[in-house]
């Protein structure tokens, strides 16, 4: 799918109503619902994995374990899930489209397949598999992209990490990075019906708070700091 169509489709990304206007979900909803849903899959996925190794499933073995276990940082995020996430909208101005093909490969990285162990979204390996999928979901979506070190500093990590993880990314994925149409607009009305939910809206409010705590800064030693460009 040519990145042209993905912008098209969500930037158009539709809300029906009772009247059946349609109206585009901003950045700030995406990043709203997607946060939700990532919170209800890490629960989820912490109770699945309980007593095992987080992050990959039994399935996964020999290189591809090696691969997953390299996102299993051993820490969880010191900040919210829209926090994290909202970081990219605001400083890598990350798109709509981009966060909606992050989320299906990390969807694709839950059901396994083409000979791939399941690697699962846990408390432990949210932060480098989360700025992982944006990265390389960036890549193939937009036709111009911040450097890997730019992307490194707004997800906390370093450039030298980052560049490895997204290897081991691709790998993982078995370089399978295209979205069809019709599954891009799938996922599309999959956060569509989060929003028909509440969930979107609701959340808009503690997004203002967050706004402000990060205008607010932070200090020079934090992995958190404002990247320069």
């Amino acid at each position: 799918m040519a990145s042209a169509e993905l912008g098209s489709d969500a930037c158009g990304f539709p809300c029906g109503g009772d009247d059946g206007a349609m109206a585009a979900l901003s950045p700030t909803v995406v990043v709203s619902v997607l946060a939700s849903l990532l919170e209800r899959h890490i629960a989820r996925n912490e109770r699945a994995t309980a007593g095992a190794t987080a992050g990959h499933g039994p399935e996964a073995s020999g290189e591809d374990a090696r691969r997953a276990a390299a996102f299993d940082g051993g820490t969880v995020l010191d900040m919210g899930m829209r926090e994290f996430l909202e970081r990219f909208s605001r400083y890598a101005h990350v798109s709509p489209q981009v966060y909606v093909v992050a989320y299906a490969y990390l969807d694709r990285l839950r059901r396994g397949g083409d000979g791939a162990g399941a690697v699962r979204v846990v408390a432990t390996n949210a932060q480098r598999l989360l700025t992982a999928a944006i990265l390389v979901a960036s890549k193939f979506v937009e036709d111009r992209n911040y450097k890997n070190s730019y992307f490194a500093a707004v997800g906390g990590l370093s450039a030298a990490e980052l560049s490895s993880l997204e290897l081991d990314f691709l790998f993982l994925m078995r370089f399978r990075l295209n979205v069809s149409v019709s599954v891009f607009r799938s996922y599309c009305r999959h956060l569509e019906r989060e929003v028909g939910h509440g969930g979107g809206y609701q959340v808009e409010r503690c997004l203002e708070k967050v706004a402000a705590a990060i205008d607010g800064g932070r200090t020079s030693s934090s992995p958190w700091r404002v990247p320069r460009r």
